[in-house]
């Protein structure tokens, strides 16, 4: 019997099928945090039973379901994990979308410049290969933040993204994972305005140790490949992907991630706890 989700998807249209089939995809909800001048990020505390659960009701109300509110407050903010990716002959790109947001921002650390970009409901934003990102949103009141977000093949789980850090190692633990790779992100985004060369270096060794392992990779040379012959690098229209994306959102599935379900439901992850839905296309 076939998922009504992958139904709509096939429905839709094969190619569509076939690309989201060789990309990493899914969503997730950012983790709740307090931002402050004295101590900078503070995880709240929380476990996965409580994410896997708050993932599911934000889906479910993604998908037009009525849920109970969500744990959120005015003082909290939600954050990604600052990131980056070193990227393969330009590629890929990802693209997100963010939903149950009052204000939310992609910051963003590239090799010539350092921007803030303004994420407005229902747009679609890029994230480019040789770039740091974090990202920050406030949360409507009940509810937790929901990115969707797309990368153009699945690299990034074999070594082509990483959490951003100084001295190339992450801790285990999200909380301390959030506090290394926001402090790392903050210093190296001071050191535009202070010291540009040291700027770029920082970010030049990040990248270049991440491009290292990857170099001859055969594994990562296919997968590319495979990108490159669907036609997911060359897609005109992202957002018939992302609607197709959230089409799978059904019964079945917000079972799944609810259940913590390990082919689904991930936490931690780069957007807090995630589902990468490319699993429920098997």
């Amino acid at each position: 019997m076939i998922d009504r989700g992958l139904a709509m998807v096939s429905k839709i249209d094969g190619s569509i099928y076939d690309i989201l089939n060789v990309r990493l995809f899914g969503f997730g909800i950012p983790y709740r945090v307090e931002i402050n001048d004295v101590n900078g990020v503070v995880p709240l505390q929380t476990n996965p039973d409580l994410e896997a659960a708050d993932l599911a009701r934000a889906l479910a109300l993604l998908a037009g379901k009525k849920v109970d509110p969500m744990s959120t407050t005015e003082d909290t903010w939600a954050v990604s994990v600052p990131f980056g990716r070193c990227g393969l002959d330009g590629r890929p790109r990802e693209h997100l979308m963010v939903y149950g947001a009052q204000e939310a921002y992609l910051d963003v650390l590239a090799l010539d410049d350092v921007s803030e970009i303004t994420m407005a409901p229902d747009q679609l934003v890029a994230i480019e290969p040789k770039t740091v990102v974090r990202l920050r949103a406030r949360p409507l009141v009940g509810q937790r933040v929901l990115v969707a977000f797309q990368t153009q093949d699945r690299t990034p789980l074999l070594g082509n993204a990483a959490p951003f850090t100084l001295d190339g190692t992450v801790p285990e633990d999200y909380a301390g994972r959030l506090r290394k790779a926001h402090a790392a992100f903050t210093e190296v985004q001071t050191l535009w305005r202070d010291d540009q060369k040291a700027y770029r270096g920082a970010l030049e060794s990040f990248f270049g140790f991440m491009a290292k392992r990857l170099a001859g990779n055969q594994e990562v040379e296919a997968c590319s490949a495979e990108a490159r012959r669907v036609g997911s690098y060359d897609v005109g229209d992202e957002l018939v992907l992302f609607e197709s994306q959230q089409a799978m959102l059904d019964h079945s599935l917000l079972e799944r991630i609810r259940e913590k379900d390990s082919d689904l439901f991930r936490f931690p992850g780069m957007f807090g706890a995630i589902t990468t839905l490319f699993n429920y296309l098997k």
